[in-house]
């Protein structure tokens, strides 16, 4: 058997891993969306900043807000210009302003400003903003998606009674369900789920999930990240015979001397030998 912390050490390892390959996309909540009638300068401002162009997206829509302040489009855009450019405090005071302008019903709103409290881990108010944005528009499953990360993120790194770290990871789970029930081949989404149900210590749910994103795949196709969690989980399970054979593959793609291939072989040998004795 695998010892009882490592097991723990592992499932939420993984889940911080997920997060951080999760994390380097563009925020999906800045996706383009339909503006209405919006200055030149505005226009201009969300060029530049698809494009990168950080400074001039700054200029051209710190103008455009100053023309036009009740405009929580501008302003959402302006507040993700001075966030990409680590102007943190800065980005949140555009966006609170934003909701008193008339934003309170604005799913987007919360979810960026849920997202950016979030990377500060200011859980409590990131897990406001998300139900916001749940309450507001509960088919939308980025907004079930983005709670449930909140959940499972504050669990991870926040002290507390194990009792309660293993009821808000419940609570995360219950989420993230419900958000693949509204997009099941999110394929990053259920790498999320299978991450909060091995921290639920349910991992032949965690396995079943992760062999619907192998599904998603054409065959041998699925990233490194889906055959590490795969096998990881196979070991878990102590189902070593299968495990075995994903570890040749994972050997075949070079992936051994990776960091989370060298554990995964670390976890086979541990194993292997706890099996011997």
């Amino acid at each position: 058997m695998i010892p009882l912390m490592s097991r723990c050490y592992v499932f939420c390892l993984f889940g911080v891993l997920l997060i951080a390959a999760v994390g380097c996309q563009l925020n999906r909540s800045f996706a383009p969306i339909a503006l209405g009638p919006s200055s030149e300068r505005s226009r201009l401002g969300i060029a530049a900043l698809e494009r990168g162009n950080l400074t001039e997206a700054e200029k051209r829509l710190e103008d455009a807000v100053r023309l036009n302040k009740n405009d929580i489009n501008h302003r959402r855009y302006y507040a993700e210009t001075l966030w990409q450019q680590g102007k943190h405090q800065e980005s949140l005071r555009q966006l609170d302003e934003a909701l008193k302008r008339g934003g309170q019903n604005s799913d987007a709103l919360h979810i960026s400003l849920a997202e950016k409290h979030l990377a500060l881990q200011e859980y409590t108010t990131a897990h406001r903003h998300a139900d916001e944005a749940v309450r507001l528009n509960p088919q939308d499953s980025r907004c079930w998606a983005l709670r449930g990360r909140v959940k499972r993120l504050q669990a991870t790194h926040q002290a507390g009674y194990a009792e309660h770290s293993a009821a808000v990871f419940q609570q995360a789970r219950e989420d993230y369900l419900r958000a693949v029930s509204l997009s099941p081949n999110d394929r990053e989404l259920l790498a999320e789920l299978a991450a909060v149900q091995m921290s639920c210590r349910q991992p032949e749910q965690a396995l079943a999930t992760w062999l619907t994103i192998q599904s998603l795949y054409s065959q041998g196709g699925e990233p490194a990240e889906v055959l590490l969690g795969k096998t990881e989980t196979l070991l878990i399970l102590q189902r070593f015979d299968e495990a075995e054979t994903s570890l040749v593959s994972i050997r075949q793609r070079g992936l051994e001397h990776s960091e989370g291939g060298q554990r995964l072989q670390e976890m086979m040998t541990a194993a292997q030998g706890a099996i011997q004795r």
